[in-house]
C-alpha cells in the first residue's frame, strides 16, 4: 500500500491514560502527533513490576512516534509515495530495540505491549505486538475488532478450549505470549483498514476490554471523542477499575 498527497478531511485524536483503581503505580504510556497530514497513536502497557514497565512502556512509545515521524519526512522528501506498513513495521523494530536493551538488564525482564495506527485521508495502518487493541467503531452500532491479541487465552479460543465469554474472566487472561522487550526481535502484526465517514477508531490497553464488554464500548462511544474518552475511563473504573485504563481515539 502507498501512500499518495490528497486532500483530508482534518481528524481529531484524544488519548488518555488513568491509573485505575487497584494498581499504585501506571505502567500505560498514550501518545499522539500529527505530522506531514497523518496522524499517529500509540498506546502501550509496560510490564515488569514496580516502576519497570512504566519505562517500558514510555520509551516504546517515544521511539515509536520518534522514528515514525522521521521516516515519514524522509520518504516525503524522497518520494511522493509513502509505504506505511514498512515504516510501522521499523518503527516497532527500533522501539523494540530500545527496550530490549534494558531489558537485559533487568532480572525477570521487562516489556510493554504496543498498539499503533497511522491514519491518512481514510486509510489506517495499524502495528500490534501484545493484547492491547485496535477498534472500528460506529457509535451506538456496532463495534469491530481489528487486532488479534498475542495471548494465552486467544490461543486457546482459537483452539476452542474456551469461549470468547470466558476470555475476559479466564485466571491466564494476563499471560501473553508476545511483546517488546522480550526477545531482541519482535515482528508486529500489520493491518490495514478503512475509517469510513462516522466511524471512530479505539485504540486501547487490556485494562478497557476487561472491565467493559464491545457492546459497552460501542454504546459510550459517540461524535464528542473527549467525552467518550472520559466516559470509557470512568465506566472501567466503576466496573472495577483493576488495571491501568488507556485509551486513544481518532476521529
Amino acid at each position: 500500500m502507498f501512500f499518495t498527497k490528497k486532500k483530508i478531511h482534518p481528524l481529531t485524536l484524544v488519548a488518555k491514560t488513568d491509573i485505575g483503581k487497584e494498581r499504585n503505580t501506571n505502567e500505560d504510556t498514550v501518545d499522539s502527533l500529527t505530522e506531514s497530514n497523518c496522524y499517529i497513536l500509540v498506546v502501550a502497557d509496560g510490564m515488569g513490576g514496580h516502576e519497570k514497565g512504566e519505562v517500558a512502556s514510555e520509551i516504546a512509545a517515544k521511539k515509536f512516534i520518534e522514528t515514525v515521524k522521521e521516516n515519514i519526512l524522509h520518504s516525503s522528501q524522497e518520494t511522493k509515495n509513502i509505504k506505511f506498513e514498512e515504516i510501522l513495521t521499523k518503527a516497532v523494530e527500533v522501539a523494540n530495540s530500545e527496550v530490549w536493551k534494558i531489558s537485559e538488564q533487568n532480572p525477570g525482564h521487562i516489556g510493554t505491549t504496543l498498539v499503533a495506527a497511522i491514519i491518512v485521508d481514510s486509510d489506517i495502518f495499524i502495528a500490534n505486538v501484545g493484547d492491547s487493541r485496535a477498534y472500528l467503531v460506529n457509535p451506538k452500532k456496532s463495534i469491530h475488532q481489528i487486532t488479534k491479541d498475542h495471548s494465552a487465552v486467544q490461543e486457546m479460543f482459537d483452539a476452542k478450549i474456551i469461549t470468547k465469554e470466558q476470555m475476559r474472566n479466564h485466571p491466564r487472561r494476563n499471560i501473553i505470549t508476545k511483546a517488546l522487550g522480550l526477545e531482541k526481535d519482535v515482528t508486529p502484526d500489520i493491518f490495514h483498514e478503512d475509517l469510513k465517514k462516522d466511524n471512530v477508531l479505539l485504540l486501547c490497553s487490556d485494562g478497557l476490554y476487561t472491565m467493559i464488554d464491545d457492546l459497552e464500548i460501542a454504546n459510550t462511544i459517540n461524535g464528542n471523542i473527549n467525552t467518550s474518552a472520559e466516559k470509557l475511563i470512568a465506566l472501567a473504573n466503576k466496573h472495577g477499575g483493576l488495571d491501568n485504563i488507556s485509551v486513544a481515539l481518532a476521529y
